[in-house]
């Protein structure tokens, strides 16, 4: 599983949960705070760390905006009262956003004065641009494998392998970041012909179906990342809503699979996908 796990401590992530565990770094505040995160996330057990490297800034998230998410995280109180109307509509979300504990911080990142809030996220970020300089020191810090997120053209990838990168993720952090930025998938063939089996290769970004992950599979991924999926499964149902959501995604996979007339993932290959695109 890969994630921040940013709702919760590393450690209370690691004891309710069995199995391998990946840990996924950004770099708000700075060196010093990543060092102290990175010693708590070897102490709790995580098992590799997935360094992210496209998100030097906050992306323009529209949506957010329109919501008025700035206003309602931030610490004045004016700012918030033309979305009370929407607020007390609705006294069931109220009830249980009151009721949940520290839901704008981010207990996985302490700073000097406490857990990162989340209206503070964009400042950091900016004042903390990721560097491949950076990769060096955080290879001194982290004994295990370090996967490279955020690779999106061949350059960055032999960055990643000259950096030690044990995998590299093929992500443009779905399309949030910069709209314009080319397909995770457009990208793949490029970086896995680049690699050429030094390290493996992982997709992320615009799987919403198993014939999605097929996709990925025939063009070179080893696996792919799925975020929205199970994001979606936790927020409509809790852990089973997560499970669902993996369930339909692997039904989808063996359908596409024996549609194919492939009797597992090893059979697939370049040419089952067309390249014209």
């Amino acid at each position: 599983m890969l994630s921040t796990f940013s709702g919760y401590p590393v450690e209370e992530v690691r004891k309710a949960t069995t199995g391998p565990l990946w840990y996924q770094l950004y770099l708000p505040g700075g060196r010093k705070v990543a060092e102290t995160t990175i010693d708590r996330v070897k102490k709790a057990g995580f098992t590799a760390l997935a360094v992210t490297i496209d998100t030097n800034i906050h992306g323009m998230r529209e949506r957010d905006l329109r919501n008025g998410i700035p206003q309602l995280m931030g610490k004045r109180l004016l700012p918030k009262l033309p979305f009370l109307p929407q607020i007390l509509a609705r006294p069931g979300w109220l009830t249980r956003f009151l009721a949940a504990k520290n839901i704008t911080q981010f207990p996985n990142i302490l700073l000097s004065d406490g857990p990162l809030r989340a209206p503070d996220v964009h400042r950091l970020l900016t004042q903390t641009v990721v560097t491949w300089a950076d990769l060096k020191w955080i290879r001194e810090a982290w004994p295990g494998p370090i996967l490279v997120k955020g690779v999106i053209t061949a350059d960055d990838a032999r960055r990643s392998l000259d950096a030690g990168a044990a995998a590299v993720v093929v992500s443009n952090h779905g399309g949030r970041q910069l709209d314009g930025v080319a397909a995770s998938l457009r990208a793949l063939p490029e970086i896995v012909e680049v690699v050429n089996g030094q390290a493996e290769v992982l997709m992320d970004g615009g799987v919403r179906r198993g014939s999605d992950i097929v996709k990925a599979i025939c063009l070179g991924a080893k696996a792919v990342l799925v975020g929205r999926a199970y994001a979606y499964g936790l927020a409509a149902a809790g852990q089973a809503g997560v499970e669902r959501a993996i369930e339909i995604l692997r039904a989808d996979v063996d359908r596409t699979l024996i549609l194919l007339g492939c009797k597992c993932t090893g059979e697939l290959n370049g040419s089952f996908v067309s390249k014209s695109w």
